[in-house]
């Protein structure tokens, strides 16, 4: 791998490359959609990677990814430009922030490729932006940048250079080794506990029809009606903060609201407990507790979220997923669960590995080319000299 990587840098540049770097996609194990109401979630690195071969250069940044227009700037001048591609937007906003930081900046050269299909639902613009955080902490701060510093650095350049609103869960789950708990309870300092994950699972991406592109207001629609509910709650702007309040399932009926939204609202609830439990679960490299965990996240997405499919467009939906590969592995063979926002994107399958071959066989039957067998990396990033 790095050996091609450095035949292309050398291509490209006409001299050698000093560094290899990657990072990885993010996966979300359970907390679905709770983190824009400051609630739970466990997310986990990935070993679908954008890969790098990097060497400093004075004051430019110079960057080729593979299959998309090279693009270079002065890092003097980080103002967004018109014609900026996204991977040149994510890169300046990222030397910005780290700079207003007070974090050393500096030019480099890179070759970059990613390993990450379109549309396999892990984030790769977190992926880009970790990438792009470590260089600048490896090559210019002695790789002193924290992963915590990194993610919000990432969704500093997310939300302001590309204009996409973001909160810091992708980035903590591409900056950070391994699974990850995290307490959005402080949403500028949150809670983050690294966990090992030991479990004996294989974990699958499987990708439904359609994509994202008109689905806004669907996404708007989860945060705005938990808000709406804990306003009226408990005069609260986030449900977290109405945690304490007495009763708050039977008061939640009883309000002046939608069933739509009276369910936003539980979910977020009940779901927090789940991730509890699923930690635990992971702590204690309970299996089956997992698996009960993963499929009561997925319940509760369904019923109460209704996140699941488009009204109107259930074949090929991640629920029309979820509901054919049910069939198949029954409850004792795993579990399966929306991931990341839903409606459309990917599901993700966590089978026991002695049926792990009979299930890529399945697969192969009825979802061939939509699907990906991913892993949990143990390190969020690779950094080495290249010799």
């Amino acid at each position: 791998m790095i050996d091609s990587l450095k035949r292309s840098f050398r291509k490209i540049y006409n001299e050698e490359p000093e560094y290899y770097i990657d990072t990885g996609g993010r996966l979300e194990i359970c907390g679905n959609h709770t983190d824009h109401n400051h609630g739970l979630c466990l997310v986990a690195n990935c070993d679908l990677r954008i890969r790098a071969v990097v060497k400093p250069y004075n004051n430019k940044v110079s960057i080729t990814s593979k299959g998309y227009a090279p693009f270079e700037f002065d890092i003097n001048d980080l103002i967004e430009r018109k014609n900026d591609t996204k991977t040149c937007l994510l890169a300046k906003g990222i030397l910005y922030k780290a700079k207003e930081l007070g974090y050393k900046i500096s030019g480099f050269k890179a070759y970059v490729t990613s390993e990450i299909p379109d549309g396999s639902g892990v984030s790769s613009s977190a992926a880009v932006e970790s990438l792009f955080g470590y260089i600048v902490s490896y090559l210019f701060n002695e790789g002193k940048i924290s992963p915590f510093e990194i993610a919000k650095i990432g969704q500093f350049s997310e939300n302001n250079y590309f204009h996409k609103p973001s909160g810091l869960l992708d980035q903590i789950g591409t900056s950070f080794d391994s699974s990850n708990y995290i307490d959005f309870s402080n949403i500028n300092d949150p809670i983050i506990e690294t966990l090992p994950f030991n479990l004996p699972l294989d974990i699958f991406l499987i990708k439904s029809e359609g994509d994202h592109s008109n689905l806004t207001p669907l996404y708007a629609r989860i945060p705005k009606s938990m808000n709406k509910v804990a306003s009226l709650l408990d005069n609260k702007q986030y449900l977290r903060e109405c945690e304490n309040v007495e009763d708050k399932i039977n008061k939640i009926d009883n309000l002046m609201v939608s069933n739509y939204e009276k369910n936003c609202a539980k979910h977020f609830f009940f779901e927090n407990l789940n991730v509890t439990e699923c930690k635990k679960a992971i702590q204690n490299n309970d299996l089956d507790g997992f698996l009960n965990c993963v499929r009561a996240s997925q319940e509760s997405s369904k019923t109460r979220l209704e996140n699941t499919y488009v009204a109107t467009e259930y074949i090929g939906s991640p629920q029309f997923i979820i509901d054919k590969v049910n069939e198949f592995i029954k409850s004792e063979d795993g579990a399966i669960r929306i991931h990341g926002g839903g409606f459309k994107g990917t599901v993700i399958a966590f089978i026991k590995k002695d049926k792990s071959e009979d299930f890529i066989k399945y697969l192969n039957s009825e979802f061939k080319g939509s699907w990906y067998k991913v892993n949990i990396s143990s390190r969020a990033v690779n950094f080495e000299v290249i010799k």
